[in-house]
């Protein structure tokens, strides 16, 4: 079985990894263990790394001046989360929604890496923020010009493992819309 991270860049960015390469790339990367709602960074922290997910469940999140919480975004197995203002202090949360087995990666080793194989496409990093990137803009435009019902039905059928694994109060603060009408939006469904 292959590790969670060749796993990872295999299918991101080259599935034709040399020995040489998956030294090196693991040589970045170290192992960390969460309990269910255990925080990883906070709001004001100046993180700098990556989280490649092995096992579990992230939520990257912020706290409105009222205290209510707005999901941003979850990744699950064999997906990537961070604040890609990094080294800047991050204006998100981080924090495990089950227990989570993730492998971080410094931003300042991203680089390193991407140098070391002279900024090959192998390895770059530039394709993983230019999805996010894309990512964040389809779903602001989603948010802006689809209704609370379409949103929901879109993220039931992108994300279907999600509906079941997230707590519906969740699932409510990452469409902007409250538990009790997410309630109803699932009722009429």
């Amino acid at each position: 079985m292959s590790h969670p991270v060749l796993a990872f860049y295999r299918k991101n960015f080259n599935p034709d990894l040399s020995q040489e390469h998956e030294v090196l790339i693991l040589s970045h990367f170290r192992k960390e263990e969460y309990k269910k709602k255990e925080r990883i960074f906070n709001q004001g922290d100046t993180n700098t790394r990556h989280y490649i997910i092995e096992q579990g469940l992230l939520r990257l999140y912020l706290v409105d001046y009222d205290g209510k919480e707005f999901n941003i975004l979850f990744a699950k197995e064999n997906q990537i989360i961070g604040d890609l203002s990094t080294p800047q202090p991050t204006n998100y949360f981080l924090e495990s929604i089950e227990p989570s087995i993730v492998w971080s990666m410094k931003d300042s080793d991203m680089k390193k890496l991407m140098d070391s194989f002279g900024g090959s496409p192998l390895l770059d990093p530039t394709s993983y923020i230019q999805r996010s990137y894309v990512f964040i803009q389809k779903r602001l435009v989603s948010l802006l010009s689809k209704t609370a019902d379409e949103n929901y039905r879109e993220f039931q059928q992108k994300n279907p493992d999600l509906i079941q694994r997230l707590p519906q109060y969740h699932i409510a603060s990452y469409l902007g819309v409250s538990a009790e009408f997410l309630s109803k939006i699932i009722a009429r469904s």
